[in-house]
């Protein structure tokens, strides 16, 4: 295919992934909001809009891969070298500058917001003009800045606020020393969590017995700042309500293994009176999880329909025949051989018709390559020509949240063989995989 012809066929599938995400907007009975919009309530409304996502996968992707094709290809370098929009992030998110500004919607001249956020008047300015270049905030009158669609996520009340900190702040510090971490000979190699580059940076290369998890025990506040960004975590990656195909008013029983305080778990126990769901977990997150749930959903716990269990999945079999055994986001955390200590901590449990789920990021090769074993052929969507088949920017939260975790954990997202072979080592049989756009459930059952 010539140049211009894959930029014409990459101008067709922007345009028809902007009617996809016009239709999306349509189903739920809901206009497009302007970016202007500052309504906190925004963030949230189209979470569980598979149809949507999926459009928008296609924009992301086609758009920065016509603009690599177009653009000259020193200027597309420069701008992916440069992490400024992160640093200007973090320091709006700690400043607290979007909670300024959510009490004038009409906007804040610079030399009226600097004093509130105790930053020197001309470097906010240029801070916050850089952030409005990228659609975050906007420029209402000359350096006079407002809330818009964006930046009303950077609110504190928004768990997306300790995302965007957690990633410009711990994963930022460990990706500056990731080449050292990675040419250093000590610590190249091997994928203890104890060696991973934010470790490397935080406690240096002489420390080498402190992961990342107790170091975040030694510093209360980045801590919670942690456990926000998790809560906020699980909306980025899509609801298990969206697994329409479940027989979930067929399924009794859900574990929720490693589940945190299980606030991902709320509105799937809302939707379906017949389930029963047990929250796994470290004594210090079900300590949580119980204050959580009493305060929103004390029904919930008062008829027993959710119950806590204090579970080190290292070290004990989970509880045993639940119909469901749920995993979100904990298996990217550990090596091969630690995965597989706890999905057959998982298998021990299990009867005959049990069904492990687990919801993590899927890592898709750039290459179009056609095979037996082809993610394509599994269920994994692919993308069209002449984009990447992995959709490229379209699925960048996944390829960024493998770094994340190289940076944080010494550890990885998976590709489906990758997860498939691993449940094989467990006593699992790979049963499909349910493709949610931003994220991926493998389904397995006994073998």
């Amino acid at each position: 295919m010539s140049g211009q012809a894959e930029v014409r066929a990459l101008l067709s599938i922007i345009q028809q992934a902007t009617q996809d995400a016009l239709a999306a907007y349509a189903s739920k009975g809901e206009d497009v909001p302007s970016l202007s919009s500052a309504k906190e309530q925004s963030v949230f409304s189209n979470a569980d809009n598979i149809a949507l996502r999926r459009a928008v996968r296609s924009l992301e992707g086609a758009c920065e891969q016509l603009c690599a094709t177009l653009a000259p290809p020193g200027q597309s370098i420069v701008d992916r070298a440069q992490i400024v929009v992160s640093n200007c992030l973090r320091v709006v998110v700690q400043a607290g500058v979007a909670d300024v500004l959510d009490g004038h919607p009409e906007g804040m001249h610079v030399k009226d917001l600097a004093p509130l956020v105790k930053i020197d008047e001309g470097k906010l300015s240029r801070i916050m003009r850089t952030l409005t270049a990228h659609y975050c905030f906007q420029e209402v009158d000359v350096d006079t800045f407002a809330n818009n669609r964006l930046s009303v996520a950077l609110l504190k009340s928004c768990p997306i606020a300790n995302i965007a900190d957690l990633m410009a702040t711990e994963s930022a510090k460990g990706g500056n020393v990731l080449l050292e971490n990675l040419t250093d000979p000590r610590f190249g190699g091997s994928h203890d969590p104890a060696k991973a580059a934010i470790m490397y940076a935080v406690l240096g290369p002489e420390h080498e017995k402190v992961d990342v998890y107790e170091w975040f025990h030694t510093v209360p506040e980045r801590e919670q700042n942690f456990n926000l960004a998790m809560t906020g975590l699980g909306t980025l990656m899509g609801s298990l309500t969206s697994l329409e195909g479940l027989p979930w008013d067929k399924i009794s029983t859900v574990a929720d293994i490693g589940g945190g305080v299980g606030a991902y778990a709320m509105s799937l126990i809302r939707q379906n009176a017949n389930l029963n769901y047990t929250l796994c977990d470290m004594p210090a997150a079900i300590n949580h999880a119980k204050q959580l749930w009493a305060e929103k959903y004390p029904e919930a716990v008062q008829s027993g329909r959710i119950a806590f269990s204090n579970y080190n999945f290292f070290e004990q079999v989970a509880p045993a025949d639940q119909d469901i055994y749920y995993m979100r986001s904990v298996l990217h955390n550990w090596t091969d051989e630690q995965a597989l200590i706890i999905l057959k901590n998982i298998r021990a449990a299990m009867k005959k018709t049990s069904r492990v789920l687990i919801h993590d990021y899927l890592i898709q090769s750039s290459a179009r390559v056609k095979s037996v074993t082809s993610q394509e052929q599994l269920g994994v969507d692919t993308a069209p020509e002449p984009m990447l088949p992995n959709f490229g920017s379209g699925k960048k939260r996944a390829f960024n949240m493998d770094i994340v975790m190289l940076i944080c954990c010494n550890s990885r997202e998976r590709t489906l063989p990758d997860m498939i072979e691993l449940g094989r080592r467990a006593g699992l049989k790979f049963v499909k995989v349910w493709d949610l756009v931003e994220t991926s459930i493998v389904e397995f059952q006994s073998d």
